[in-house]
């Protein structure tokens, strides 16, 4: 931005200036999108829908049931727990410094969340089907209604949305009969059913792993269905609305200076999130499916996730030389988490590298770690020569209209 502006003139309604940028949050927004993407290899890797003779080649060298329950433990759900959050606190930030400059926060923020709602929703149906930015997007909305709420009364809508609508819902869905994802599980089947596809009789693998670019767009053009029948059914919409809230609370603490300071509420936080999330995880990693380990994921995962947040913050005045790596992947976020789903598909899928089912899953890991390190290879370089990611510009522009500063980044 160049030159002056005069006394009591407001700023223009545009991104945030980087000077506003926050380098702990947007290293932990790096180390989020690192989880995550360990979370989603598996899928791509084929494991979920793999034959007995599959996954004895995905097993490799380690035993699947001790893999289960390690994924179960440490990766399920805890990442996105963290995305959701910062994408929360985001909404605090962007609202408050918009508003500062006199702009019509809540405007630009609703262009916002449409023009992510249209990038979610290209990636959904022409890229991965296990897109998370649609529900983003589509939360996002919501966000507004709570914004003068107390500190108190914000806790409590994030609580209810976190742990009492899911456990509520599963419990009088299960009394009732009810799979509240059946619906669209039976619309995909009638989609596949019209391009002239028995569902029942695909093998996945063979299917999407090992076949062309037709067979990558029947998948394509259900497994958006799949995905949001899924959420239903584990309840994830209104767990992620809840840490989006809770997010928001995080932001107001954050603009008072209450937040990255206060060691002893991280503390407390870290504390309880493992006295709660450790046991139920543990009984999630070792129970049956369809027994109480779903009860343990509803009550578990979140406070677990937040836990590794505040272990990352309590860490990061004491290890900021290495944690700093990943904050200009966290400035990139929207950037980043596309290009691992390009990359997942190039490795994976049969119109790529047809790797799905082939690929033992410690190599696939391997993959992952060669991945993200090009990706904070790449961040750097390109951040070094621009401001901002080139998903990061696109979305700016669609939101502003011409590109303009630096701004915040995917969930910030």
């Amino acid at each position: 931005m160049t030159g002056a502006m005069t006394a009591g003139e407001p700023a223009p309604a545009g991104p945030a200036p980087g000077k506003d940028r926050i380098e702990a949050l947007d290293a932990l927004r790096g180390f989020a999108l690192f989880g995550i993407l360990l979370a989603n290899l598996p899928y791509w890797a084929g494991l979920p829908f793999a034959s007995p003779e599959e996954l004895k080649a995905l097993a490799g060298r380690i035993d699947l049931q001790a893999f289960s329950a390690f994924f179960n433990f440490v990766l399920d759900g805890k990442f996105y727990t963290l995305f959701s959050l910062l994408f929360g606190l985001g909404f605090a930030l962007q609202l408050d410094r918009l508003e500062r400059r006199g702009a019509d926060g809540l405007r630009i923020f609703r262009r916002r969340m449409a023009a992510l709602l249209l990038i979610g929703c290209l990636h959904i149906f022409l890229i991965w089907d296990g897109d998370i930015l649609t529900l983003y997007a589509a939360l996002g909305f919501a966000l507004p209604l709570f914004r003068r709420t107390s500190d108190r009364a914000l806790l409590v809508w994030a609580l209810a949305f976190l742990f009492g609508v899911p456990v509520a819902g599963v419990a009088l869905c299960a009394a009732a009969g009810i799979e509240p994802g059946a619906p669209l599980f039976a619309l995909a089947s009638a989609i596949t059913a019209a391009q002239g596809i028995d569902n029942a009789k695909i093998a996945p693998i063979a299917f999407v792993g090992h076949g062309g670019w037709h067979e990558f767009v029947v998948w394509q053009s259900t497994g958006w269905a799949y995905n949001y029948g899924e959420r239903l059914d584990n309840w994830r919409i209104a767990k992620v609305l809840g840490t989006m809230l809770l997010g928001m609370l995080a932001g107001r603490y954050l603009l008072r200076g209450q937040l990255l300071e206060n060691r002893r509420l991280l503390w407390i936080v870290l504390v309880g999130g493992l006295v709660i999330g450790v046991p139920a995880n543990l009984a999630y990693a070792h129970l049956p499916p369809h027994s109480q380990a779903s009860w343990s994921s509803l009550i578990g995962t979140a406070p677990q996730g937040l836990a590794y947040g505040a272990a990352f913050l309590l860490a990061w005045p004491h290890a900021r030389a290495v944690l700093g790596l990943l904050s200009p992947v966290g400035r990139m976020a929207l950037t980043n988490y596309l290009t691992q789903s390009v990359v997942g598909d190039l490795i994976f899928y049969g119109i790529g590298l047809g790797m799905m089912g082939r690929i033992e899953i410690l190599f696939v890991y391997a993959i992952a770690l060669v991945l993200y390190a090009g990706q904070i290879l790449l961040s750097r370089w390109w951040l070094a020569r621009r401001r901002q990611g080139p998903m990061e510009a696109l979305w700016r522009r669609m939101t502003y209209g011409a590109p303009s500063g630096e701004g915040a980044p995917l969930a910030a």
